[in-house]
């Protein structure tokens, strides 16, 4: 009778812990698809927020909103003027938007290029930052490259300095259309340059002759 027993409380010892194995699975099977349904609601709850913030920024774009561009844009933007030279482009290119629509929708993060002088940036590179999404325009170096000694050089209309050197450094630019001077006692050359996309360091050759 005890032998019986001992048989029968071991069958029971084995179908508990079957039952406790099972339960161990589901749980962890339950756990598993949990997590992969809440990381795959996040990934859509951010695209979804990336691609309203992104429609909100185009149409800032259009629309020349400063005060609404001001919000987006990770630089310092003290003056209106320091955009028109994107906005004359955009007026005379509107598939910019297009442009730059399309790199936004392509980044998943800063490494979307390597950062240098001579590396291909986006228009804008969207980061996010402690919950905000910001637009940091691509910085492009101008140079202008001539032989003409004491020449003054305006970029649209205003004195940037003189041709001391063969090569000079004018600034750094934001996106955008650019009128580009060489005035002498004698003669002035235009050049216009677009800044939209492309290679940072952009150089302006003006003849001497």
């Amino acid at each position: 009778m005890n032998e019986q027993g001992g048989i029968q409380n071991e069958a029971m010892t084995r179908s508990e812990r079957r039952k406790r194995k099972q339960r161990f699975v589901f749980v962890c099977l339950l756990f598993v698809v949990s997590a992969c349904v809440v990381g795959a609601w996040g990934v859509t709850k951010r695209e979804m927020s990336e691609q309203k913030i992104i429609k909100q920024f185009i149409t800032a774009l259009r629309q020349e909103d400063m005060h609404a561009l001001k919000q987006f844009i990770d630089a310092p933007l003290e003056k209106e003027v320091s955009l028109l030279p994107l906005f004359v482009y955009l007026r005379k290119h509107p598939e910019g938007y297009d442009q730059i629509k399309k790199e936004l929708a392509q980044q998943k993060d800063d490494r979307v290029y390597i950062k240098g002088l001579t590396s291909t940036p986006p228009i804008f590179l969207m980061k996010l930052s402690q919950g905000i999404y910001k637009f940091e325009p691509a910085l492009y170096h101008v140079y202008v490259q001539t032989n003409e000694q004491g020449a003054r050089i305006l970029i649209n209309d205003t004195y940037v300095g003189e041709t001391n050197a063969s090569l000079v450094k004018v600034g750094e630019y934001v996106p955008g259309l650019y009128e580009v001077k060489m005035v002498t006692d004698e003669r002035e050359q235009t050049k216009q340059i677009s800044l939209f996309g492309g290679e940072r360091i952009r150089i302006i050759r003006f003849d001497s002759n």
